[in-house]
């Protein structure tokens, strides 16, 4: 256990874009800092050094990792090297966020669990979205039976992307729309709703064999949600619930939620101006007022992910092995059902 009074110590593994983003979004939570980076070659990129002063930085993981001063590690790296990295922080007792996916296979994540169980150490994907105020606001809304009963959900994720040889995006080993887009709808909808016990699904393939876009219908109980996810297209972005009362619509892109609006009654259902709509005119015909319509704003400084890491430094801090808004079974039955779904023929 860590002392909540003293600084807490981060070690981040990769240096590209996410990681970036983590370093940056640490500057706005209390007592956190950057105190060791591992790169491959040893050396920051451009523009990254400013954001991690005073921190070391190393070619070799096992020095990160031997660091006691270290508090928890943070994996930024490829999709691919997740599982094995997380394995060897855990191995010598670092508690791990590890970016999403957890692991490319369903097997692999089960394997970081059952490490972290024996050893006695947190470990969470970093699912950044679920933290997010806007999200716990629409877990409130929805349990307070305002919208009602819910029946359906509808969601997509999707962002144009060219397939090149070089592209991590089309990499068989751990690309696809799937595991880079699809993992934020099936997450959200597990968060809100549980684990589904009905899945089915289609997908298209790219030239290197990964899912150029993927569809996934899911049950739960009564209630269904379709989600989709692509690297064909720019997509609506939203995240949308249906009840029997109204809706709620979760403003796109969902996955940096900082807006609802909530519709009442017969202002879910109108096609222009309802739940429903998208595309330009509903944009516009939005900022129309409506009665029954009303949107809350949740507005934050930076990229979101710095309450992802003041949930696990406080986990950490107090002890904790787990956490409750992102557990590693979650993370597991994102990756099942996207197996479950690709091991079919692609459409």
């Amino acid at each position: 256990m860590t002392s909540p009074t003293r600084l807490f110590n981060w070690g981040i593994v990769g240096a590209g874009v996410i990681a970036r983003q983590f370093a940056g979004d640490l500057a706005s939570v209390p007592g956190a800092r950057v105190a060791r980076v591992h790169t491959r070659s040893g050396k920051l990129p451009d523009g990254f050094a400013s954001l991690v002063p005073g921190a070391s930085v190393d070619a070799s993981l096992d020095a990160l990792l031997a660091d006691p001063g270290v508090d928890a590690v943070y994996i930024a790296t490829p999709n691919a090297a997740h599982a094995e990295q997380a394995l060897a922080a855990i191995a010598v007792g670092k508690p791990v966020l590890v970016e999403k996916p957890l692991a490319t296979t369903s097997a692999d994540a089960r394997r970081i669990a059952s490490a972290a169980q024996a050893a006695n150490v947190f470990a969470m994907e970093a699912m950044w979205t679920r933290f997010l105020p806007a999200i716990e606001a629409a877990r409130d809304i929805i349990g307070s039976g305002r919208i009602g009963d819910v029946q359906r959900v509808q969601a997509e994720l999707a962002y144009r992307r060219d397939e090149a040889a070089d592209s991590r995006f089309f990499d068989p080993a751990g690309g696809g729309a799937s595991l880079d887009l699809g993992v934020y709808p099936l997450s959200l909808a597990m968060r809100l709703f549980g684990r589904p016990d009905h899945v089915t699904g289609q997908w298209r393939a790219a030239r290197s064999g990964v899912d150029m876009a993927a569809s996934y219908q899911l049950r739960f109980g009564s209630m269904t949600a379709d989600l989709s996810c692509g690297f064909d297209r720019d997509g609506d972005n939203a995240f949308t619930v249906f009840g029997s009362k109204g809706a709620l619509r979760i403003h796109p892109p969902f996955l940096k939620a900082q807006r609802l609006t909530v519709f009442d009654g017969f202002a879910a259902r109108l096609p222009l101006i309802g739940a429903d709509a998208s595309g330009p005119l509903a944009r516009i015909a939005g900022k129309l007022p409506l009665p029954g319509r009303q949107t809350r704003n949740y507005d934050f400084s930076g990229g979101g992910l710095q309450f992802e890491a003041a949930a696990v430094m406080k986990a950490v801090r107090a002890g904790e092995r787990s956490s409750k808004i992102a557990p590693l079974a979650d993370s597991i039955s994102v990756l099942e059902t996207i197996e479950q779904v690709l091991r079919q023929p692609p459409g």
